[in-house]
């Protein structure tokens, strides 16, 4: 038993054959999230579902999924009361949650606009911006062959929309409207990113890891909610 202690796979990149499952999950995930997601468009790159919905409910599962996870450490009576007494948390989660909402409804917009290619290439942009947010709010400081990728990132994803830009030629403008819906979402990815580790290190840091993703889902589908108010889409639902 002792033998298996400080144990890693895949190069010391994962503790557990369980975390590199994980990560290899997510990714694929991740990935094919772009190609479902264009494979649903109609020919005037519209869908016929509420994208606002799909959001909601994939926020419900997630909230179920972390209530059975954090039914295998601790009975779910307990649950309730843990949340009322760290009730200040769940309020500082809308923050993460407005921004994670933003973030998943763009996802389907700018889907609409760019390929799942192009699209994955220019939300690599996120890595640059986290990098520049950890460098100088949180003086980590970067290594040179990391600014170096960042500056090869950033220029992959400079290339990559002037070739779009030089193919339509009816676009005047290089900062198009769908250029700024893209860099809007990296935006939310990144604070959303940077203030929930804060969340979790600092404030939460004493909150169940579970009770913190409940709370983070429940303001988001409070969040979903509101936007299916605003865009008039809930009462199309109900009809």
């Amino acid at each position: 038993m002792t033998e298996s202690k400080g144990k890693s796979y895949f190069g010391g990149l994962f503790p557990t054959p369980f975390t590199a499952f994980i990560f290899i999950a997510y990714m694929i995930a991740f990935i094919n999230q772009g190609i479902l997601v264009t494979a649903t468009k109609t020919s005037d790159n519209k869908y016929n579902y509420s994208t606002i919905t799909v959001v909601l409910l994939t926020e419900c599962i997630k909230l179920m999924i972390s209530i059975g996870m954090y039914m295998k450490d601790k009975p779910l009576r307990e649950l309730m009361p843990e949340m009322v007494k760290n009730h200040k948390v769940l309020v500082l989660y809308l923050v993460p949650a407005f921004l994670y909402c933003l973030y998943n409804n763009l996802s389907f917009i700018n889907l609409s606009s760019y390929d799942p290619t192009t699209y994955y290439l220019l939300l690599q942009l996120r890595v640059v911006v986290t990098g520049v947010i950890y460098q100088f709010l949180f003086n980590r400081i970067l290594s040179k062959a990391q600014w170096f990728s960042l500056i090869l990132l950033t220029m992959g994803c400079v290339v990559k929309q002037l070739g779009g830009f030089s193919h339509n030629s009816s676009d005047k403008s290089f900062v198009s409207l769908n250029l700024i819906l893209i860099l809007l979402q990296v935006f939310c990815s990144c604070f959303a990113g940077v203030y929930n580790e804060y969340l979790l290190k600092d404030v939460g840091s004493k909150v169940h890891l579970m009770v913190q993703n409940v709370f983070m889902y429940i303001d988001s589908i409070a969040c979903n909610l509101v936007l299916l108010l605003i865009t008039g889409e809930i009462s199309r639902l109900s009809e």
